[in-house]
């Protein structure tokens, strides 16, 4: 895990090992949340194990990411009769056995707490949440995807090692500088896209001082007029 976080540093010319953490630990919340999409809408529960991945680093010019590639795609159905037992079973299982170990794993060999990871799901999975519901129309599909966050987001802390569950969130929305009358999500932890060579935190960075904010928000909309003109 070291290896990868310091070859990924070196991607994103980071400064120090949080920016990778932050990264791979945001891969590792892709894996939970195709599992989430896949049970909603397909009634599968998609093997995501360890075994049936691997980790890739890819750069492309100014940026990189981590991928994780599936293997085989295999999937058991989930039952009719007790579906909501079966995936609190799953829930509970993943975390235990694939989630919790790579999100530690990764704070870890950073030299970090989980937190770091763990506090930016919050955020993330209702940006997630926002997408589907502007994708799916209302209708039986729509219900069982809201069904299943409510039950995600109620499962207890120590199902994550944590004292609160990570999914437990209300999102904060802010005016955007990028879309006059827009709004944007205010991450629920900083990403540490500024711990990089110059490196600045993003419009909505819950640790951005009010001031810092108004600033940038001008400035960007400033910018956004002149490319626009």
């Amino acid at each position: 895990m070291r290896e990868v976080l310091q070859l990924g540093s070196g991607l994103v010319k980071g400064i120090g090992l949080e920016l990778a953490v932050s990264y791979i630990g945001l891969a590792f919340f892709g894996l939970a949340a195709t599992k989430q999409v896949v049970m909603s809408q397909y009634n599968r529960i998609l093997d995501l194990s360890l075994d049936n991945l691997t980790i890739q680093l890819e750069t492309h010019n100014d940026h990189a990411h981590v991928v994780l590639k599936l293997s085989e795609i295999k999937w058991t159905e989930l039952p009719t009769e007790g579906r909501e037992t079966a995936v609190r079973s799953e829930w509970t299982r993943y975390f235990s056995e694939t989630m919790n170990p790579l999100v530690e794993a990764a704070a870890s060999a950073g030299g970090f707490k989980p937190a770091i990871i763990w506090n930016q799901y919050g955020a993330r999975v209702a940006y997630l949440m926002d997408y589907l519901r502007k994708l799916i129309p209302e209708g039986p599909i729509r219900q069982v995807i809201d069904e299943d966050y409510l039950l995600l987001a109620g499962m207890p802390g120590e199902t994550f090692n944590r004292r609160k569950n990570p999914y437990e969130h209300t999102p904060c929305y802010l005016d955007s500088p990028y879309e006059p009358g827009g709004q944007i999500m205010m991450r629920s932890a900083c990403c540490m896209y500024y711990k990089r060579e110059s490196g600045t935190k993003c419009y909505n960075c819950p640790i951005l001082k009010d001031g810092e904010r108004s600033e940038l928000k001008a400035r960007i909309e400033a910018e956004r007029k002149e490319r626009t003109a």
